[in-house]
């Protein structure tokens, strides 16, 4: 299956002259499934940008965010949650887990196996 990707540029709607946040509306290329809305709106809720109230139809969606500081920085978060919702990572809340150096790790597994 294809994967999912971002197929129009972010348009921004200002929700109130003294909120910090906006509404943005983008284009996708297909519906995603659940799980992969799921996987989305963690990863987008653990930015920077707080990301809300993320809402998926056949091949647009909207997500409220905090304001951006441009257009720039808005598609490379959005990019990045797309991304990382097609590769099904897993969002945790805070610092991610430090993972062992790849040698440490194949000692380990020689070791249980003796």
């Amino acid at each position: 299956m294809q994967a999912i990707r971002r197929v129009s540029e972010p348009m921004i709607e200002r929700r109130g002259a003294l909120d910090n946040r906006v509404c943005v509306r983008f284009g996708l290329n297909r519906q995603p499934e659940e799980a992969w809305v799921r996987v989305f709106r963690a990863h987008a809720a653990s930015s920077v940008l707080s990301a809300t109230n993320a809402l998926f139809g056949a091949s647009e969606a909207s997500i409220e965010v905090a304001k951006p500081s441009g257009v720039a920085e808005l598609a490379t978060a959005l990019d990045c949650f797309i991304e990382c919702a097609n590769l099904g990572l897993r969002s945790f809340p805070g610092p991610a887990p430090e993972r062992q150096p790849t040698v440490f790790r194949e000692q380990s597994r020689r070791l249980d196996r003796a």
